[in-house]
This record gives structure tokens, sequence and C-alpha cells, in this order.
């Protein structure tokens, strides 16, 4: 006997073990924290990073595969505060939420923990529990920390399956830092190891500069005290150009290595060996010197890199011309010569030879005029200057004359830009096409143009334009078409065309006009007659309806306007609180749309066709139907409401039934919407037998108890086949057949109903 409880109660434990086991296994999924089932708020409790018996000894947390640290190792000051963040990933690398890790300082390091990630709603959410141990969770979203000021810039962004510890330390020395993943079952993986070093040294690099080049440029290196700020001599500073154009320091090499002063400084020169535009970068190490004296190695405290760019001058010039001009008339010649650089030009000229055939006949500034040959000794150019030349010129040939200017500068600079101009004497005419009418408004109306030029010599500067008609568009918003043609040779012809689209119906007369240099200019019109077809749509349907009764939508489609309409199909949707039953003229139903294809309506034309549906839901239904043609289309609605109709049922049971005196029975009262619409107001009202002392009352609304009375607040709305429930104890005070009385009135019933529950009361 004893044996067989001994087994039973091992198997309730086996059970109890095996639940415990698969809970843990349903809790540990990808991103719900591993068997740990705890609630949220209250006091942080310890808990363990492992399940109890059984689970510890499997891999409870197969998700977990590994954890990395940023930083794994860096250098910093004494007395600041750094960040590290922990992240746990999944096989794939991707980031895993909620999942444990613990922050240890290893006795022998210097540092402590100062905050960690404390983020969660549970009562085992992370906390310090010494400055030298720690435990969070990785984040199930992403977060940023802010340092409590209004930089931005130095805010830390965490992301999904991240955490974070804070560490400091008062005293120069190394702080290593273990984390610790316990649900990595693999024990290669699930820690790692970083190291933070800190120094009583701060520092500053040299800023980046730019300067002209050939100059030289001082750099400076800062190195003090990060505690009291007072500089720190004799640290080895190192700069080493590590790119950009050849260049040295004062000792002849590309790398310098020059040793802290009182003041805590390091400084060099940097020299260009050729006077070269580029960047150089400047490769900073700063090194903490040994100390033989008490024993200390020589530290690499940090690296930095700097840039110093050089510039030098630079020169451009830009020649515009006429593209025409006028056999015997003058025009101008417009320079400018530019210093698009940060350093000055120096002992600028510029050249401009005349072609043979084009005559000077002034400048501004005035040039050195040396038969066809203008020069300009302009001196110095600052840095982003320019300089403005204008030359008139007169032609005495008809052709293309090439005329070119060139500028100079110290150091080799040198621009040249030339422009040309054709002189002639053209005519010009324009024929343009299109069509008579067209059927509607929405009919492209393309209209081609041809413009040549019938004179002797080119045509310069040909503009064609056109002013559309009030009515007419181009592009759907243009009112004015321009192209600029440009030059046309004798006899050369250059043909196009437009499409435009014309508002409404009417007449259009539309003229284009080109023009030319020398005021040349010619015009056609053409005139556009433009029909419109239109579609009217009226509907029809009952205002209401009850609920399963049938009805009719009439619609009728009209073509009203003075052109006949293309392909006109007539949709009807209708509102899901109705089904569909049949429609007139070939009317095709397809997922409660109607479709009629009635082809082509004369103007003045209309055809009418009807759907009956059936009102299959409470509701307010509206109906859209919907005609469209080529160019036009139109609809109309209608508004049904389908009504519904209340059906309320009182029921009443006591529980208990029957009952000693002194004991307590529940009358449960069970209202029941069994109709198609809304009751509103309903009101319980109760009345205790003589037999029965009231005891305590509950449902949907607050209760009033007076004397034997009890009154329920009016439930405001209920819906269709809801039901509500109330619930009145008493208790028995006497023997006898008690008579529990309940009525139900509402909006919607026209008397009272009322129902009796009898409790039986015995005296023990």
């Amino acid at each position: 006997m004893l044996e067989h409880k001994r087994n039973k109660m091992d198997k309730r434990k086996m059970i109890l073990m095996l639940s415990f086991i698969c809970l843990a296994g349903i809790v540990g999924c990808r991103d719900a924290m591993p068997h740990s089932f705890t609630l949220a708020g209250g006091d942080i409790k310890r808990w363990h990073g492992k399940p109890m018996e059984g689970g510890y000894y499997t891999n409870w947390d197969p998700f977990s595969k590994s954890v990395d640290i940023i930083p794994l190792e860096d250098v910093n000051p004494v007395t600041t505060q750094h960040i590290m963040v922990v992240t746990v990933r999944d096989e794939n690398g991707e980031p895993l939420p909620t999942r444990r890790v613990e922050w240890m300082i290893p006795e022998g390091s210097v540092g402590t923990f100062v905050e960690v990630d404390e983020s969660g709603w549970t009562s085992t959410r992370g906390h310090k529990i010494t400055n030298k141990y720690a435990i969070t969770h990785t984040n199930t979203g992403p977060h940023t920390l802010t340092r409590g000021n209004d930089d931005p810039s130095d805010d830390i962004h965490l992301e999904k399956g991240q955490t974070w510890a804070v560490i400091t330390s008062p005293v120069e020395g190394t702080t290593h830092v273990i984390a610790y993943v316990p649900g990595i079952y693999d024990w290669e993986k699930h820690k790692i190891f970083a190291q933070k070093h800190w120094y009583d040294v701060s520092w500053k690099f040299p800023p980046n500069a730019t300067n002209p080049v050939k100059t030289a440029h001082r750099m400076t290196t800062s190195v003090a005290k990060h505690s009291d700020g007072k500089p720190l001599a004799g640290y080895e500073v190192t700069y080493a150009i590590v790119s950009g154009p050849k260049a040295t320091f004062e000792n002849g090499q590309q790398s310098q290595m020059v040793v802290t002063d009182s003041q805590g400084l390091a400084s060099v020169t940097l020299n260009q060996v050729d006077p070269v535009e580029g960047t150089n970068e400047v490769k900073i190490d700063i090194v903490r010197p040994e100390n033989k004296q008490c024993c200390k190695p020589a530290v690499h405290i940090a690296s930095g890199l700097a840039t110093k760019t050089w510039i030098g001058p630079k020169i451009g010039i830009s020649k515009n011309a006429p593209a025409t001009a006028i056999k015997g008339k003058n025009f101008m010649y417009d320079i400018v010569v530019t210093n698009p650089s940060q350093v000055t030009a120096t002992n600028v000229v510029v050249t401009d030879p005349l072609p043979a055939g084009i005559t000077y006949v002034s400048s501004n500034p005035a040039a050195t005029v040396s038969g066809q040959n203008l020069t300009w000794n302009l001196g110095s150019l600052d840095s982003g200057a320019d300089k403005a030349l204008q030359v008139t010129v007169m032609a005495n040939n008809i052709g293309t004359f090439e005329n070119c200017a060139e500028v100079n500068a110290d150091m080799g600079l040198n621009a040249r830009d030339c422009a040309s101009t054709v002189v002639t004497a053209p005519i010009i005419k324009i024929t343009k096409v299109g069509p008579e009418s067209v059927p509607t408004k929405c009919t492209p109306i393309t209209y081609t143009i041809t413009v040549t030029n019938e004179g002797d010599a080119p045509a310069t500067n040909v503009v064609m334009k056109d002013e559309l008609p009030e009515g007419m568009l181009w592009q759907g918003e243009h009112k004015v078409i321009k192209s600029d043609i440009g030059t046309l040779q004798p006899g050369q012809s250059r043909a196009g065309s437009f499409t435009v689209n014309a508002t409404g119906p009417g007449k259009y007369v539309n003229t284009s006009v080109v023009t030319a240099d020398d005021g040349l200019q010619d015009s056609a019109t053409v005139t556009t007659i433009v029909y419109q077809p239109v579609l009217k749509v009226t509907k029809t349907a009952p205002a209401q309806r009850y609920i399963g009764r049938d009805m009719t939508y009439s619609i009728t489609v009209t073509n009203t306007g003075d052109g006949p309409t293309e392909n006109t199909v007539l949709t009807d949707t209708l509102p899901s609180q109705v089904s569909f039953i049949s429609a007139t003229k070939q009317g095709s139903h397809n997922a409660g749309t109607i479709t009629w294809d009635l082809g082509t309506l004369l103007p003045g034309a209309s055809t009418t066709v009807d759907v009956s549906v059936n009102a299959a839901t409470i509701g307010s239904a509206k109906n859209v139907a919907a005609a469209k043609a080529f160019c036009t289309e139109d609809q109309a609605s209608t508004v049904t409401e389908i009504r519904g109709i209340p059906a309320i049922l009182l029921e009443c049971i006591d529980i208990a039934d029957p009952i000693e005196i002194g004991k307590e029975e529940t009358y449960e009262i069970t209202v029941t919407n069994q109709g198609s619409a809304e009751d509103t107001n309903v009101t319980i009202t109760c009345v205790l037998p003589p037999e029965m002392t009231f005891v305590d009352a509950s449902g949907p609304t607050q209760a009033t108890v007076t004397g034997q009375t009890v009154a329920f607040e009016p439930v405001t709305n209920l819906q269709p086949k809801a039901k509500i429930v109330f619930r009145v104890k008493a208790k028995g005070a006497s023997e006898g057949d008690a008579r529990f009385k309940v009525t139900m009135t509402s909006d919607q019933i026209t008397s009272p109903v009322e129902e009796t529950e009898s409790t039986n009361v015995y005296k023990d």
C-alpha cells in the first residue's frame, strides 16, 4: 500500500516537472522571455538565469546563438562615463529581444557600473545588483538615450535585441567587462570580454584647415590632465602624412614626432613641395612615454586625423554673342572673366582678335586697340570676383563669324572661349492645317505647322507662337504654345505639330504667328467646330422599407448634348443592405453591380431601366447609378432607410430553490433582444416577497433599493440578438412560498412585461 502511494506521488512529481518543462518551451519562443513567468509591476525580484531541474540541462533557448559588445576596446579619460552596448543574435545574425545579459567586472579591475538598462514592466526587469555586477534584458524595440542636454548629435540609438550598461572610473587603469548570456547553450559563445582603458588625459587635435598653395601651415595638438585641465608635458605626438599632394614637415620628412611642451602643446609646420591643389590627410598619434622610474610602460592614448586643403587661383572666361545679326547693324560681344577660387589671381590680361568682316565700334572698359586686336590689362582679380567686358561691333558681310577671347594670368593660368554670329537677310512664311470639326471636347485636335525661309539669307531667332482661343488648352493647362525654331537657312523649312483639347463645344478660331530677327513676321489661321454629347442620369427609389420587403430602383439615362454618345455603359452598384432579384433590359449582375450596354444615344435620346432588390439588412442603403460614354459621364444616387422590429424576451430563474431560513437565494434575470432592431432604455424593476430580505444586486447598470423594491438604471441600447443579465441576492426571512416579481419596460414596448419566480423558504 505504501509503495503504491509512493509510486503515485513520484508520477505526480514527474507530471509536474514535465508540465514546467513544456511551459518553458512554450515561453521560449523567439521574441519572448525564455522560461520566466512573471507579472508586471511590483518590486524588483531576484530570478535565476536558467530554468529549474530538468530544463537546466537542456538547450531551453534554442534561438540565442551569439553575443557581441561595442566597444570591444577603448581608451577614455578618467571620471568620464561611457556606454557599452550588447547585442544577442540568432543563427542568422538577427537581434533577439528579452534575452538576459549578466554584466561582470572582475576583481582587480578598476571602474564601476554607474547605470544599467532597467527598462521593462516585469518584476525581473534589469537592475544593478552591485557596482561590479548587474542584470539587463535586450530591448523589444528601438530606443534613444540622451545625455540630458539639447545636443541630439551625442544621442545613443539602440535597436531591438540590444541592451546597455554605463561604466566609469575615477582612477587610471583598465576595466575588464564580461557580458554573459545564459540563454546561449554553446559555452564557447555565451560570453564576451571587453576592455576600457582609463587615463587622466584629455586631448584636442588640430582642426581641419584650408590655405593657399605653397604657404606654410602650423598644426598644434594639446594634451592636458582631464581631472584639473593642467597641461601635460613630455607626451609624444607623431604627425604622419598619409595622402594628398607631396608635402613635408620642417624636418623634411613625411612624419615627425614632437614632445608636448610645458603648456601641453606639440606643434609642427606642414609645407608643400610644389604649388598644387589638393588635400593632405595627416594622422596624429598621442603616446604617453615610458616612465622607467615608476615602471610604467609607454601607452598609446589616442589617434586622430586632420586634413589640410591647399587651394590655388583659377581663371575662367565666357564670351557671348547674338546668334544672328543683320548686315550693316551693330551688335555686341559680352565677355566675363572669373576667378572661381579662394585665392587672388594676379597679372590678368584679356585679348580679343576680331575676325575679318567685323569692325570694332567701342568697348567698356576701353580696350587697347591695335588693328583687329583688342587688349585689357585687368591686374589682380580677387577670389570669387568677376570682371565684365562689353565690345560693340558691326558686320560688314553676311555669313558666320566666330570670335574668340583669351585670358592669361600668373602661375600659367589660361582660358579661352568663343562665340559665333550669323549675319543674314531672311524672308519667313507659315502654313497651318487642322480639322474643320471634331465630335467631342475630348477628341484631340492636331494642328500641323510649316515654317519656311523663302529669302536668300539665313533667318535667325525664328519663333513660332500660338495664343489659343478661350476654351482651348495645350497639355491640359497652357494657353500659349511657343517653339524656338532657331535659324532657317535660305529655302529651308521646319514642320511640326501640336495637339490641343477644347474645354467645351463651340467654334474655335486659332491663329499661329511666326517671327524672326529684323522684324520678320507671318501668320496662319484655322477654324474648328467642336460638338459634345452630355449624359444625364436620374434615379428613383422608395424612401424606406422594412427588412425582408422587395423594392424597385428606376434609372433614366438621357443625352442632353449636341453630339451622339459612343459606347454608353450604365452601372448600378447595389448597397450592402440589399440583395439582387432582377433587372430589366438585359442588365448583367455580377458581385453586387448591374451593368447595361446602352450603345449609342443620339442627341435628345433617353432610356429607362428598373432593378428589383430585397431589403436584406437594417441601415441606410445608398444606391449609386453611373452612366459613362466617351467624353461624358454622370451619376445619381438614392437613399432608402431599411428598418427592423425589436422583440424582447424576459426570463427569470432562482438558482438554489428551495432554501432554509437565513440562507441566500440568487435570482438571475435575462433579457434577450430576439428582434431585428435595437431596443432602448431597457429598465428592470424587481419586488422582493415579504418572506425575503435584500442582500445584493448586480448587472450592467447600477441598482437602487427602496424597501422591498430593487430598481436598475436603464440600459441605453440593446442590439438585435444581444443579451443582458441582472442578478439579485436575497435571504430567506420566514417560511412560505415566496413570489419574486420582475417588471421590464423599454422605449419600444407598449406595455410592461412581468415575470414571477416562486421560491420555497422552509425552516430546518
